[in-house]
């Protein structure tokens, strides 16, 4: 029986729209939508060559001479820095120590030096009494002024040892004999498994063991002293915690497992969810150095930089960041068939996003004084801009230096 479909009355009456319309052409539809992603990248590729010929040529040239040219300029200006950050760290002690004892400054500088004066003639458990609660010390100092975690990075990264101020010792180790220094660095240098082994030797696994832990809070080294604790036969634990004062051993205790909730919180970090480690393993295979050999040079340059990006983003368990690389690297890679439609529009947004990205980073690239630096024919002016950049630093680190060094002279020459 012949039925007319023009006849059924099911709402496509219309004899112009056909009732099964015919499949798309997906794969066409998606070079289309990309057409606009392969100029970007074209743009992308041109300004990253332009960008890496500036940094392997002019700025390397450019380093080189600034080095060679500045070297007692650069050389006062490292000792000034550290010497300034010693000082400024030792002043937020004094501060604290005056404040909270409620004493003169010259009172609490002779607190501070009898107090290194103890450190100094103390055993190694008295040392690590000490260095913990100058650390608790600092924590406290700073907090109370109000100092943002970035204004105090500068500070904490010069843990001052007291030595530097009183007797200006700028050696880490310096307490340590030579064997000392040995076994710390090697300490170091080996992973748990070997220190398992060698704890494990009779007699002499014992004697590593507290050895070790000697060494590491001599050096004020937790994080060593967490690893030794850790890999150490459990009657070693309680051999040598079992003569040691009750607060003492409580002390330990604690600073230990401070140190293992530490490396807990690290270890699940680095673990990561469940999907940022899945869009973590699908970057790997497209970048990671072994999965490009026989790649064009171009091609590995391109991997390079974006693994070197991946580390960064995946230590920071940024997994929306990770998924916006594995995005961008598969439509730079053409990969369309992996990618929807929307994410294919969303690849086209991040793009330009890079590509401006990079315009304002080569713009600042033309600021710099290295810009065009092999074809200069002289240096001279550039020498004075130079030279006077690196007075506008030095001229208030010496003076600030200075005051704080008279500060310190007078409190020594205070009876």
């Amino acid at each position: 029986m012949h039925h007319d479909l023009h006849n059924v009355d099911d709402g496509l009456s219309n004899p112009h729209v056909p009732l099964f319309p015919s499949v798309a052409d997906d794969q066409k539809i998606r070079k289309d939508l990309f057409s606009a992603s392969s100029e970007l990248i074209r743009k992308i590729r041109r300004l990253e060559k332009d960008h890496a010929d500036f940094l392997l040529c002019d700025q390397t040239m450019y380093q080189d001479w600034h080095a060679l040219t500045f070297r007692e300029e650069l050389q006062e200006l490292e000792v000034l820095e550290k010497r300034h950050r010693i000082l400024t760290t030792f002043e937020v002690h004094l501060n604290h120590v005056a404040a909270t004892s409620k004493v003169s400054r010259h009172q609490a500088y002779n607190m501070l030096k009898e107090e290194e004066g103890q450190y100094q003639a103390g055993d190694d458990v008295w040392k690590f009494v000490i260095d913990n609660l100058r650390k608790s010390r600092f924590h406290a100092a700073t907090l109370d002024s109000g100092l943002s975690s970035e204004s105090r990075k500068p500070l904490e990264s010069a843990a001052v040892d007291f030595a530097e101020v009183f007797f200006k010792d700028d050696s880490l180790l310096s307490g340590l004999k030579r064997r000392a220094r040995s076994v710390y660095h090697y300490l170091n240098d080996i992973d748990d498994g070997k220190m398992v082994q060698h704890m494990e030797v009779p007699l002499a696994g014992y004697r590593l063991f507290r050895e070790s832990l000697q060494i590491a809070m001599k050096c004020g080294d937790w994080r060593l002293l967490g690893r030794v604790w850790k890999t150490a036969n459990p009657a070693y634990q309680q051999r040598y915690l079992r003569n040691m004062p009750l607060h003492l051993k409580k002390f330990m205790q604690r600073i230990i497992a401070e140190n293992e909730r530490e490396e807990a919180l690290e270890d699940q970090q680095t673990l990561g969810s469940g999907e940022l480690r899945e869009t973590y393993q699908k970057l790997i295979r497209i970048l990671h150095p072994d999965k490009q050999t026989g790649e064009t040079f171009e091609r590995q340059q391109w991997a390079s930089v974006k693994w070197q990006r991946v580390q960064d983003v995946f230590a920071e368990q940024n997994l929306e960041s990770l998924k916006r690389i594995e995005l961008v690297c598969r439509a730079e890679l053409g990969q369309l068939n992996d990618l929807t439609v929307d994410e294919i529009h969303q690849s086209t947004a991040l793009l330009e996003e890079e590509f401006e990205d990079l315009k304002k980073s080569f713009s600042a690239c033309r600021q710099h004084p290295a810009w065009k630096f092999s074809s200069r024919r002289s240096y001279e002016n550039l020498k004075e801009q130079a030279l006077a950049d690196l007075e506008k630093r030095l001229e208030p680190l010496r003076e600030e230096v200075l005051k704080l060094e008279e500060a310190l002279q007078s409190f020594a020459a205070a009876k």
